[in-house]
């Protein structure tokens, strides 16, 4: 790729202050007399001459001159793609995928490629798949549902010429002595040496952040001399990154940032609303009732059964194990069931607060004007209440639960991509695992702390838009609580969005409809 008019003054200001991130730099180019324009115009060319940039993996981002740029003066060609695998019949690669493929390459065809959700990290999988196959290597893709297996054999099957792809799992018993590849869910590949004797393979790894647990993982298999891992994001709340994961894949090789994504186009702008609600009496009685008994006995968890403190992950590892009576000690146990019936009680309270039901009320209007919605809770009930409170808003809503069976959850699926169905509601289930159709509106109804779940939430519905138009995602939460961004909710996520979204707004439970539809509309009108 031939540099850009940014390409220079950019490089005279890395050369002269390494270390920038993209607004730093902005102002460093308005200094210097080049008015009218963006860090989207920044972001574009730093992200567009790798061979020449490079950043820390900071949010944002801080940028510096490459070795070989320093060295040459920056004089660099851009690096030559690697050619695509032969038998790979795909679309076009996207640039990140294509660096992300070459990065993975040279290190050893090991590692772990790290890309917010909507960005298409599959395609790198398939890559690479395709590579192994050109070479005579067998293929394992693991995935952690049925969902994704059979989502992964479709997308092999299309885009890799003559290659023979199986499944193992939910009813399917292929394997690698006379496939191709085989696509299988986890806890069926745990139970078998996927990979014959002798012959050389690759395991690619879908959700790999999931995998890093005893159980799960079996199924990573020292005989695949090839590993590459694929997700969001690359951490876990526990040990299991270090002492599975890591050992095996070892760390993150390339990545696609939102700012990455934003620059390249291949996601929406978008913009973030927090909407505050409280708690009605009752709910407010019963919260504070098991919040008190959580707290308590946490502390004795910690303190009389030895569970650790920190990081959360493993303090709840550590519980579960007890609940099922794994050290032998009743008491221990008991306080432990005792733990988890009142965390999961005080979620479900979150989860089915009155005033959700009543500010989603108040966002239908949002709703109505979007191509499509997609709603997020975290119970079956909320889900279930949420659509009857946007049907009874005149907004034509679905929920999707796992209480369906499979059919009934492609035919609701169906009605939403054809725009029977406006809006779809449902819990985790559409977290990650489920191709779902284009949206540009989200609503969160209960909050997670978890990063993860965040970035895959958003990444429903910051696919870039025909019209280049912007997505919203808006974020109900109850004040006062582990859901609120005040007392530290979302910190992980914020952080990594504060300064790539258009806009974060704040909004109070006495907000109306036509308050948050002009603040929404806004957004829609050029600039």
């Amino acid at each position: 790729m031939q540099p850009g008019p940014l390409w220079r003054p950019l490089w005279q200001l890395l050369a002269a202050t390494p270390g920038q991130n993209k607004r730093q730099l902005l102002a460093g180019l308005q200094r210097m007399g080049l008015h009218g324009l963006t860090t989207t115009d920044v972001n574009r060319t730093l992200y567009a001459n790798t061979a020449t940039f490079a950043h820390d993996g900071a949010t944002p981002p801080r940028w510096r001159l490459t070795a070989a740029a320093s060295r040459n003066g920056g004089a660099v060609p851009a690096a030559v793609p690697p050619a695509l695998p032969r038998c790979y019949v795909g679309k076009e690669p996207r640039a990140w995928q294509i660096e992300a493929f070459a990065a993975w390459r040279a290190h050893n065809r090991q590692g772990v490629v790290e890309a917010v959700t909507g960005t298409g990290k599959t395609t790198v999988g398939v890559l690479a798949a395709a590579a192994a196959v050109d070479a005579g290597q067998r293929v394992l893709v693991l995935v952690p549902g049925r969902e994704l297996l059979d989502q992964w054999y479709d997308v092999l099957r299309r885009d890799i010429r003559g290659a023979v792809v199986g499944r193992h799992g939910d009813g399917h018993a292929d394997a690698l002595e006379d496939h191709s590849i085989v696509v299988a869910i986890v806890n069926s590949a745990a139970r078998y040496q996927m990979l014959p004797l002798g012959m050389p393979g690759l395991l690619i790894a879908d959700e790999v952040h999931r995998y890093g647990t005893p159980s799960f993982v079996r199924a990573l298999q020292s005989r695949f001399g090839a590993r590459l891992g694929l997700t969001a994001t690359y951490e876990r709340s526990d040990d299991g990154l270090i002492d599975y994961l890591e050992p095996f894949f070892g760390g993150v090789v390339a990545d696609c940032s939102y700012d990455r994504g934003l620059a390249d186009e291949i996601l929406a702008p978008f913009r973030v609303a927090f909407m505050g609600v409280d708690f009605t009496p009752e709910e407010q009685k019963a919260h504070d009732e098991y919040d008190d008994r959580v707290r308590s006995l946490r502390r004795r968890l910690i303190v009389d059964h030895g569970c650790p403190a920190e990081p959360f992950g493993e303090f709840m590892a550590m519980v579960n194990h007890l609940s099922a009576g794994g050290e032998g000690d009743s008491r221990a146990a008991w306080d432990a069931r005792k733990y988890l019936n009142a965390f999961n009680k005080r979620r479900e309270v979150l989860a089915e607060c009155r005033n959700k039901q009543a500010a989603l009320a108040v966002v239908a209007p949002v709703l109505a004007t979007a191509d499509r919605g997609l709603v997020f809770g975290q119970t079956m009930r909320s889900a279930e209440d949420a659509a009857a409170v946007l049907r009874a808003s005149g907004v034509q809503a679905m929920e999707i639960t796992s209480g369906m069976n499979a059919l009934e959850r492609k035919q609701r699926l169906a009605a939403f991509k054809d725009g029977q169905a406006k809006v779809l509601a449902a819990p985790r289930l559409l977290d990650e695992g489920i191709d779902v159709p284009q949206a540009d509106v989200g609503v969160i109804v209960a909050g997670s702390r978890s990063k993860l779940q965040m970035i895959q939430r958003m990444g429903r519905v910051i696919r870039p838009k025909a019209d280049r138009r912007p997505a919203t995602f808006i974020i109900l939460y109850v004040r006062g609580t582990t859901e609120d961004p005040d007392t530290g909710a979302h910190e992980g996520f914020l952080e990594q969005i504060i300064d790539v979204a258009q806009e974060i707004e704040r909004f109070d439970p006495w907000t109306s409809g036509a308050d948050l539809l002009a603040w929404h509309l806004s957004g829609r009108r050029p600039n």
